[in-house]
């Protein structure tokens, strides 16, 4: 049988598989408990879109006329970059934070609400590596994801440029910079919102894409509803993602949600903030980091309140609540790394002295850590806190 036999049925396979559904949703949400062999259908599409931008090789890039020895560089230079983080960062944050979780008799597969987050999937899936649902919270836009296997050539060497390209402060740094995030979702690059970075990130963490579904907010009912066909031209407010671990078979689902957490944004539109509420549980892991001290200022106290009521378990590092905030009869309170000034971009006004004092008692301190997260890249003297409820 020819090669263009084999591409030309490959094609007509993965169209088939794409029209089993809708523009609007993709997969469909199952039970954890169901047969994993039977009910679980992979959405192909999204899932070739997703393993391409993360590097893994695919037949689908030899069936379209692509430029295959571009795309073979680009998962070679990719890999090479994810092992190294793995290898420097993700792997030690996952076995410190696991010993973190048991020492405390925290639940590990708790819903993890991670506020401030960007796209930024890959380090809370590192440090909540078993949790069942994850919610993420930030200003910018939820985007889409193209149908490459639409595009010639040339836009799919661009398209996959510009995935290297908005991760560089997530491989060197850890965090997302606002500055270069806004400009290179809105201008400088194809890729114009978080959602193909959650995917690239989920199949960086060894899982395949069930499924997907747009979300907008409805302001009469406080709840997040699909987004319906022929809207083609309206933002979407979240994106719902199903995704399942390829080697364990766990489902997870991510939202990530697309609003303005400030005092005014939740004033604005209540909706927001009474979704965010009702979907948050009580006891549930928290996760900030290098969050730009928004909940040191006053316009930041309603998602900071969220945030204290909800939580039974919050890992952040001194960018997030003020540590003076912190009731020693509500809270345990563990701290970690090295504790110093904040780097350059930000006003001396969020240094805190009372978590000075707080690193100098052996009761709060409990060592060091062997692995690079937050502001102080340069010179890897990062610090974390873990607040536990009592």
């Amino acid at each position: 049988m020819s090669t263009k036999w084999h591409s030309f049925a490959f094609l007509i396979f993965l169209f088939a598989c794409q029209s089993k559904t809708t523009t609007e949703q993709k997969g469909t949400e199952i039970s954890p408990k169901a047969s994993l062999s039977e009910t679980i259908v992979i959405d192909t599409a999204v899932n070739n879109f997703s393993r391409l931008i993360a590097g893994k090789d695919s037949i689908i890039t030899y069936t379209t006329g692509w430029d295959a020895n571009f795309i073979k560089n680009f998962a070679s230079m990719t890999t090479a970059k994810v092992n190294k983080i793995k290898e420097e960062r993700l792997h030690k944050m996952t076995v410190w934070n696991t010993e973190n979780l048991e020492r405390n008799q925290i639940a590990k597969d708790q819903f993890v609400f991670y506020p401030f987050s960007g796209g930024d999937f890959i380090h809370v899936n590192a440090l909540f590596p078993d949790a069942k649902e994850y919610l993420m919270v930030a200003r910018e836009d939820v985007g889409d994801i193209p149908d490459l296997m639409q595009k010639d050539a040339a836009y799919v060497n661009e398209y996959l440029s510009d995935v290297d390209t908005i991760l560089r402060d997530i491989y060197h740094k850890s965090y997302f910079i606002t500055k270069n995030m806004i400009e290179d979702t809105k201008n400088r690059t194809l890729v114009n919102g978080m959602f193909p970075l959650i995917l690239w990130a989920s199949v960086q963490s060894g899982h395949d894409i069930v499924g997907y579904t747009y979300m907008i907010m409805n302001d009469s009912t406080n709840n997040l509803e699909p987004k319906k066909s022929g809207t083609e031209q309206v933002k979407p407010d979240a994106v719902e993602i199903t995704i399942k671990h390829a080697a364990t078979g766990q489902l997870r689902k991510i939202t990530y949600i697309s609003c303005d957490i400030s005092n005014d944004g939740f004033t604005t539109r209540k909706s927001f903030m009474n979704y965010i509420t009702n979907k948050v549980p009580k006891g549930c892991n928290t996760f900030v980091k290098s969050a730009s001290y928004l909940m040191q200022y006053g316009s930041f106290t309603k998602i900071r309140s969220l945030v204290l009521d909800k939580s039974k378990f919050l890992l952040q590092d001194d960018t997030g609540i003020p540590y003076r905030v912190f009731s020693p009869a509500d809270w345990k309170i563990e701290l970690f790394g090295i504790y110093e000034k904040p780097v350059k971009d930000f006003d001396i006004s969020v240094y805190q002295k009372e978590l000075i004092t707080a690193y100098q008692d052996s009761t709060l301190y409990k060592g060091k850590i062997n692995f690079s997260l937050g502001y102080h890249w340069g010179s890897r003297n990062q610090n974390q806190m873990i607040a536990v409820r009592k």
